[in-house]
C-alpha cells in the first residue's frame, strides 16, 4: 500500500531518537522472555515507528507488534483529537499489515501498541464529574483496549469516526514505557538495562549501547522506496542473527579487555609487544570488535573468518600463544596491510570472539 506519509520523518534524524531508543528498551527488557532464541526481525520508521515481526520454523510471519512511539511534555495523553488522529494511524497500519504482501502463518496475528514515556489519561466527565477514569503509567503500565470502559471505548471510536477500522480495535493496546524525556537520560536507562542482562559479562556496559544504537542507525535513515512500505523490504530490517552476534561480539570483547587488563604484562611477553606499542596494541584490539560487525572492513572479516576455520587446528595452549601460531600461518597465505603489533591485535581479538562465542545469556 503507498502512503505519502511513511517517509515524512526521514530527513529529522532527532526525532527517531525516541522510537529507536523505545525498540531497544523493550528488546533488554523482554529479552529473555520474548526474544532470546526466537527468529524475528526489527523495523524502524516503517509500517509505524517500529515494529517487532516473530516469524515461525518455516519462516512465515506469525506475530507482528506495531507500535506508535509517541512523546509529549509536559502535560498527560488525553482522550482529544491528537490522541485520536494517532490511533486511527496505528490502526491502518494494522489493516495494511493484513494486506502486506510477506508470506504469513495459518495463525498470524498482529498487536497495535500506541507507546508513551508519559502517562496517558482516559477520563470520561459527564455533569462535569468524571464517570470513568482509566490511566496508563507506572503501576498500571499496559492496557487493552478491549479491558478499557465501554463509555471510553465508544469514546475512542467517536474521536476516530472511521468505521472501516473498528475491526482492528481489539488489537489496540496502550503502553507506558519507563524512559526519561531527554535523549541522553534514554541512554543512561539502556546503560541500566544492558547492566541487568549481562552484568560484569559486558565490561563497557555505555559502549555496548552506542553499539546497539550504530546498528540501528543504518536502518532508521532509509527511505521506503516509492513511499511504500513491505515487510520484504530486508533493508528496513535488524534481524535476530545480527543482535546474537553483536551481543556476543560485545561479551567476548569484555572477556578480552579484563584478560588484558589482569594479564597485560604476561600477554605483552607473549605477543612480544614493546612497551611504546602498548597504547597502540590496546586501540587496535578495542576497535577490531568493532570493525568485526562491518562488512566494510574487509581483512578485519578475513581474519575472523581465518581464526574461525583454523583455531580448532592449533597446537598450543593459551590464547596468546594461539595467536602467534594463527599469525604466522595467516602471512604464510595472505598479504596483511596491517603493521605486525595491529596484527597481533586483530588476531588476539578474533581469537575471543571466536571462542567466547554464542556462550548463554
Amino acid at each position: 500500500m503507498v502512503d505519502s506519509t511513511i517517509n515524512a520523518g526521514v530527513g529529522a534524524q532527532t526525532g527517531f531518537a525516541l522510537q529507536r531508543n523505545t525498540a531497544l528498551y523493550l528488546l533488554l527488557e523482554n529479552y529473555r522472555s520474548k526474544f532470546k532464541s526466537k527468529n524475528y526481525f526489527i523495523c524502524l520508521e516503517h509500517h509505524d515507528d517500529f515494529l517487532f515481526c516473530f516469524l515461525n520454523e518455516k519462516d512465515e510471519t506469525e506475530v507482528i507488534e506495531a507500535y506508535q512511539s509517541k512523546k509529549k511534555s509536559p502535560n498527560a495523553w488525553t482522550l482529544d483529537d491528537t490522541l485520536y488522529q494517532i490511533l486511527k494511524k496505528l490502526l491502518k497500519t494494522g489493516k495494511m499489515l493484513l494486506s502486506d504482501s510477506c508470506k504469513k502463518s495459518k495463525n498470524y496475528k498482529h498487536i497495535l501498541y500506541f507507546s508513551t514515556n508519559q502517562t496517558t489519561s482516559l477520563v470520561i466527565k459527564e455533569n462535569r464529574k468524571v464517570a470513568e477514569s482509566v490511566s496508563i503509567k507506572e503501576d498500571n503500565d499496559t492496557v487493552s483496549y478491549d479491558r478499557l470502559p465501554q463509555k471510553i471505548q465508544n469514546k475512542i471510536i467517536d474521536g476516530i469516526d472511521d468505521k472501516s477500522l473498528n475491526d482492528e480495535l481489539d488489537n489496540l493496546n496502550f503502553i507506558w514505557v519507563d524512559l526519561n524525556r531527554t535523549v541522553k537520560k534514554q541512554e543512561n536507562e539502556l546503560v541500566g538495562q544492558i547492566d541487568k542482562l549481562f552484568g560484569e559479562r559486558i565490561y563497557n556496559k555505555r559502549a555496548a549501547v552506542k553499539a546497539l544504537i550504530e546498528l540501528f542507525r543504518e536502518i532508521e535513515e532509509k527511505y521506503n522506496q516509492n513511499n511504500e512500505a513491505k515487510l520484504l523490504d530486508t533493508s528496513k530490517r535488524v534481524d535476530s542473527k545480527q543482535i546474537e552476534d553483536t551481543f556476543n561480539i560485545l561479551t567476548s570483547k569484555s572477556k578480552c579487555f579484563d584478560h588484558w587488563h589482569n594479564q597485560a604484562r604476561v600477554i605483552s611477553i607473549a605477543l612480544k609487544i614493546k612497551p611504546v606499542e602498548k597504547d597502540e596494541f590496546k586501540f587496535a584490539f578495542e576497535s577490531a570488535f568493532d570493525f568485526f560487525k562491518t562488512f566494510k572492513a574487509a581483512e578485519h572479516r578475513e581474519i575472523l573468518e581465518f581464526v574461525k576455520a583454523n583455531i580448532s587446528n592449533c597446537e598450543t595452549f593459551t590464547e596468546e600463544d594461539n595467536a602467534v601460531e594463527l599469525i604466522l600461518l595467516y602471512e604464510k597465505q595472505f598479504n596483511s596491510h596491517f603493521r605486525q603489533v595491529e596484527l597481533k591485535a586483530i588476531f588476539f581479538a578474533a581469537i575471543f570472539e571466536v571462542t567466547y562465542k554464542g556462550q548463554e545469556l
